[in-house]
């Protein structure tokens, strides 16, 4: 007697109005993206945006089932890492592991994480400022352990690991001049833990009262003003730095208030699930791996790789294009670009393949200085034929303006860069790009709008650091420009308090 071999998962794309996620079957992705999308709209319930509105570029989120996926888009990343957000100028993605087992210390099954970024994204589409790293951090945090109920919303939980850094033997808090003034990045690893705990519950104390809330918009205008964060404090919320500390402690020895708010959207979001073709079990995450770049020795590997997996797939266009797109990048470029321009016979507006195409004719022109200006031209008309297939795509955007970097900057450039920057805000290489034009044709006021939230990023990295420096570079600003308001968000009194 014999029996049949199980079916094998096959990868789901479910499609919603904000966001596209991928998984490994149909209740997944249905759960997953319908979460997202309850935790989209009471974001935008509490900050006063319109349910309905627009999007241009969904966010698309990767679910994996656990750490050794996860490593298939991100080899790096820590046995820990319940989730990864990645804003690429490639794409702007996220990967969250989903085995349905959850912690003891969040509740969500790995939620928070991914929520927590989704914030970050939600701000820096929607309100985007020069904020203090405990405040972006802690916002998050205040928002990531949402409780969204099939009858009601709930705002103002915790995260338990965060609760245990504050409250832990041996555990030290970190001082508060230093919460209100450093990166998490400054300090070190116990230290950082202790800072987005003490970002969360800032940030918690300060939402929890209409008057405190208040005066957050006034604190943030003083420290943009040049005054140092404590004095600020001080001046605005009359507590020195120890009298600040006092008060979260005994705020926390109290049962937090939250803000309950009745569902007023279905528990399943409207959706269109299709199956993605055969070779995404093997290339889908690989892909994703492509668009941040392969370092030089796993380069070899990565692309044996490909190509095997590939091989089974002969007839496939998803295999063709990841294919093309590894080989292009560092295996044999005249194969890559011939399989593309074979796609793009199949399929003139194939818009990923005509992207990989104009990027393979960048990467060339890098690597040919005495042809350099012919072959941006081939990149450029790359880019310009996806242009009309989709002219809302940052990578096209951007992608042209880097075939046209070498002629002499007009206003179409700016605004090409401007435009993909704010198409995909959230990308810290694109603001750079739009700052540095602004100050090339003397736009300073738009320049510090673009670059500050960069410049304030608590993970910008070396790009942070490069928006600091051409911001202190810029010429003086009048004193009356200064002034940075806080996030929007309504009132939770709006709500049904609980404790």
């Amino acid at each position: 007697m014999t029996t049949a071999a199980p079916a094998r998962a096959e990868w789901r794309r479910a499609e919603s109005d904000h966001f596209v996620v991928y998984g490994r079957s149909e209740r997944s992705v249905r759960e997953y993206a319908s979460m997202l999308e309850d935790f989209d709209a009471l974001l935008r319930r509490l900050h006063g945006r319109p349910q309905d509105e627009t999007i241009l570029i969904k966010l698309p989120v990767y679910l994996v089932a656990d750490i050794g996926q996860l490593r298939r888009v991100v080899p790096q990343a820590r046995d820990n890492t319940a989730g990864i957000y990645i804003p690429a100028p490639t794409e702007v993605f996220a990967v969250a592991v989903r085995d349905g087992s959850g912690s003891e210390n969040d509740q969500n099954r790995g939620d928070d994480t991914v929520m927590h970024e989704y914030v970050h994204h939600f701000m820096l589409r929607y309100y985007p400022s020069a904020y203090p790293a405990w405040l972006v951090e802690g916002y998050a945090e205040y928002y990531m352990t949402a409780d969204l109920g099939s009858q009601r919303l709930v705002v103002g939980g915790y995260n338990k690991g965060r609760a245990y850094s504050l409250t832990a033997p041996g555990m030290t808090w970190v001082p508060m001049g230093d919460l209100l003034s450093k990166r998490p990045a400054e300090l070190g690893k116990w230290e950082t833990l202790s800072y987005y705990a003490e970002a969360w519950l800032l940030t918690h104390y300060i939402l929890s009262d209409p008057e405190r809330r208040k005066k957050l918009g006034p604190y943030l205008e003083a420290v943009r003003g040049g005054q140092k964060p404590p004095e600020a404090w001080r001046a605005v919320y009359g507590d020195d730095m120890e009298g600040l500390r006092k008060k979260l402690q005994a705020y926390m020895d109290h049962p937090l208030p939250a803000g309950a708010l009745p569902r007023t959207t279905p528990v399943e979001a409207p959706m269109t699930v299709t199956a993605l073709p055969p070779s995404a079990d093997a290339l889908l995450l690989e892909g994703q791996r492509l668009k941040l770049g392969v370092p030089k020795a796993d380069q070899p590997k990565v692309l044996e790789a490909i190509r095997t997996a590939t091989a089974r797939y002969p007839d496939d266009r998803f295999a063709k294009l990841v294919r093309a797109q590894a080989e292009t990048q560092f295996g044999d470029r005249a194969a890559g670009e011939a399989a593309l321009n074979a796609l793009l016979t199949a399929d003139p507006k194939d818009k990923d393949a005509l992207v990989a195409l104009g990027e393979s004719r960048l990467m060339a022109a890098e690597a040919d200085e005495a042809h350099r200006k012919e072959i941006l031209a081939e990149a450029g008309k790359a880019f310009a034929r996806a242009f009309k297939v989709d002219p809302d795509d940052p990578r096209v955007l951007h992608g042209y303006a880097e075939a046209r970097r070498l002629e002499p900057l007009n206003e179409n450039m700016v605004n090409v860069r401007l435009r993909a920057m704010l198409l995909a805000p959230q990308v810290g290489h694109l603001r750079l790009d739009a700052g540095q034009v602004l100050v090339a044709t003397k736009d300073y006021d738009t320049a510090r709008i673009v670059l500050r939230p960069l410049a304030g990023s608590p993970h910008g990295g070396p790009e942070a650091d490069a928006a600091q420096a051409m911001l202190k570079a810029m010429p003086e600003e009048p004193s009356a420009a200064k002034t940075a308001g806080g996030p929007t968000e309504k009132t939770p009194a709006e709500g049904d308090k609980k404790s």
